[in-house]
């Protein structure tokens, strides 16, 4: 008899220790797709949103579903709360088994059950067929790929799944069982750019996230590839249905393709900006996605993009020093990164350049060079983060051997947020020392006069108190 499963929106938050980074109310996919997998395929599966549910909601729901499976995702800095919220359902309902999935149990799953013992199961990479298989509840744990398990007093890890050769199959998400109206205004960019008004909002707006790949083929030392290095697209045929659904059936006027390497695929994208002119959705959505500096080098292609309706990109550039690029696996160079930003400027599409500080074999003077070019690019909004060690990337590796002055001063997961800076040090740039300079970078960016209203348009309370005490509050 199969297992009736309640999938999480996300762990319950109480408090974020970066609240900058996680500034907006995020939808995220990989359950969505997960419970739409699910139901396709004749499991009692239902949501709980703990954005738009409160606990007393959330407890009702358990109380009266009593789920034999439970499933929750949670990047790295929200595990202890993911935990948090295995714990607070197992109090409510002891017999749900309690599934924890995404990117930080993905890397270090037998770590992970180790860490925290109200998760049971631990999903590595795409969670689809393997949450289908423990469902189902035909076959014994150790019989399914690519989980880490309790057996006993033993923790097993299990063979890696086969990736999912054909996304194209895969059910559209259905945000019909989302509160969706509590979605609106808001949208799905997260870092310090996120783009929020404190003063103006518009709530007839709804951004729905579409994902048109999976998996990732670039070498950056600081990222983890929860979905692997291997390429799959949908079609792009595919990909615009999907938009025209959320556009027909949802009302959402904004769609985030939320691949973060728009472009891998240069005919696909081609076809699809192709196809959303041809269907006029143009007229009817704005779109953003994140980009690589190499992928937005065609003229054409960028133009193109402008015309189906891209309003905004995300692009990773990270240093502004050719030795650290190269050193970190990013595989651009300054000259490329000029150009990228000069032609979507041209384009008229907004951007924002996303930069990391505290790169192995950073310096003072490395430092400089980023802030400088980070002021000279023709972008609206940029992000400094501070490198954080996530598990299961090299960076991490460096930082336990102090490669490059490296060194990795607590594995609190709570504080592995990107702008908060409390997890990596470099001996040559001591943890303060970054806070001092990402402050100075995000004060000689944003404090030009042809950038005031740009900052202005990202405040919320949270930002505020974080300038007053540490942007501005560094100057005294």
């Amino acid at each position: 008899m199969s297992l009736k499963t309640l999938l999480f929106n996300g762990p319950i938050i109480r408090q974020r220790a970066d609240n900058l980074e996680m500034a907006n109310r995020i939808l995220r996919l990989g359950i969505a797709s997960i419970l739409s997998f699910l139901l396709e395929n004749n499991i009692e599966a239902q949501l709980v949103d703990p954005v738009t549910q409160n606990e007393f909601e959330i407890k009702k729901k358990i109380k009266k579903f009593q789920p034999g499976l439970v499933g929750i995702n949670a990047y790295t800095s929200e595990v202890h709360a993911a935990a948090a919220t295995a714990a607070w359902v197992k109090s409510i309902y002891p017999k749900a088994k309690v599934v924890i999935g995404g990117p930080h149990a993905s890397a270090v799953p037998q770590r992970t059950l180790k860490e925290f013992s109200s998760f049971d199961i631990a999903a590595i990479g795409e969670g689809e067929q393997t949450m289908l298989e423990i469902a189902d509840n035909r076959r014994s744990l150790s019989d399914i790929a690519g989980i880490c398990f309790r057996s006993n007093t033993r923790i097993i890890i299990n063979p890696p799944r086969t990736l999912i050769e054909n996304i194209n199959a895969l059910p559209y998400p259905p945000w019909e069982l989302y509160q969706l109206q509590n979605y609106s205004g808001s949208n799905l960019a997260s870092g310090f750019a996120a783009r929020i008004n404190l003063f103006r909002r518009n709530y007839k707006n709804l951004e729905l996230p579409v994902e048109g790949a999976r998996g990732c083929p670039f070498g950056c030392i600081f990222c983890y590839r929860t979905m692997g290095r291997t390429m799959r697209y949908k079609s792009a045929q595919r990909i615009v249905d999907e938009v025209q659904r959320n556009v027909e059936k949802f009302g959402a006027t904004q769609i985030h393709f939320i691949e973060g390497t728009f472009g891998v695929n240069q005919k696909i994208a081609q076809e699809m900006c192709e196809e959303l002119i041809k269907r006029n959705l143009h007229r009817k959505i704005r779109w953003a996605s994140g980009g690589r500096v190499n992928l937005l080098l065609n003229k054409e292609l960028i133009n193109l993009m402008k015309q189906s309706g891209c309003n905004y990109l995300g692009i990773g550039v990270e240093s502004g020093d050719e030795e650290i690029l190269e050193k970190i696996g990013k595989g651009i160079n300054i000259n490329q990164i000029k150009r990228a930003f000069r032609l979507c400027h041209e384009a008229g599409i907004t951007t924002e350049a996303e930069f990391i500080l505290g790169h192995p074999f950073e310096t003072e003077e490395t430092i400089r060079k980023t802030i400088n070019l980070a002021c000279s690019l023709p972008t609206r909004y940029a992000t400094f983060a501070i490198l954080v060690p996530f598990p299961g990337t090299e960076v991490a590796q460096m930082a336990k051997k102090h490669v490059g002055g490296l060194k990795i001063l607590t594995e609190d997961w709570r504080v592995y947020g990107k702008q908060i800076g409390k997890s990596l040090e470099l001996k040559q740039l001591p943890h303060e020392k970054l806070l001092e300079h990402q402050a100075a970078a995000y004060r000689k960016f944003y404090m030009r006069p042809s950038h005031i209203p740009a900052l202005v348009s990202r405040l919320n309370k949270d930002r505020i108190m974080y300038g007053i005490k540490n942007v501005f509050g560094k100057l005294t």
